[in-house]
């Protein structure tokens, strides 16, 4: 049986994304908007960034920045990694787990066509690799 590719584990058709003029407010209010947890910052059709909560909390909350003043190409994480649409659906839970990404920007010939989440992983996938992820970790753990 071949493996679920990521392209029919995402969980929305529209690409929620922002220039790196947005500013934070804007992108938080679109976040919330689509019930989502990530942004993807765009030139053109060409991937520059991720917004993520996490930068929300720990680069413009926790550093007192105005997220009205505040662009996000000033607190985005540039040049996220991104998986192909049609990679497996564990190779994009490899890559989360061993980098500790909650969101993975999802590309098709080279455009991003979507944002993986941790909670789109569906349960049996995850339940499939508990074996892998846990060796995984030990030997994380061993080379620390």
């Amino acid at each position: 049986m071949p493996e679920r590719p990521v392209r029919e584990i995402l969980s929305r058709d529209t690409l929620v994304a922002g220039s790196p003029e947005t500013t934070v407010r804007e992108a938080a209010k679109r976040m919330a908007e689509h019930v989502c947890g990530s942004i993807v910052v765009l030139e053109g059709d060409s991937l520059v960034g991720i917004f993520t909560e996490r930068d929300l909390l720990t680069r413009v909350i926790a550093a007192d920045r105005d997220p009205d003043r505040t662009r996000i190409a000033e607190v985005m994480t540039r040049s996220p990694d991104t998986i192909d649409a049609d990679a497996p659906v564990k190779e994009a839970v490899r890559r989360m787990d061993e980098f500790c990404y909650k969101h993975l920007p999802v590309t098709e010939g080279g455009r991003v066509i979507g944002v993986v989440a941790v909670e789109d992983i569906p349960i049996g996938e995850l339940v499939g690799m508990c074996d892998e992820l846990e060796e995984r970790h030990k030997l994380a753990e061993r080379m620390w």
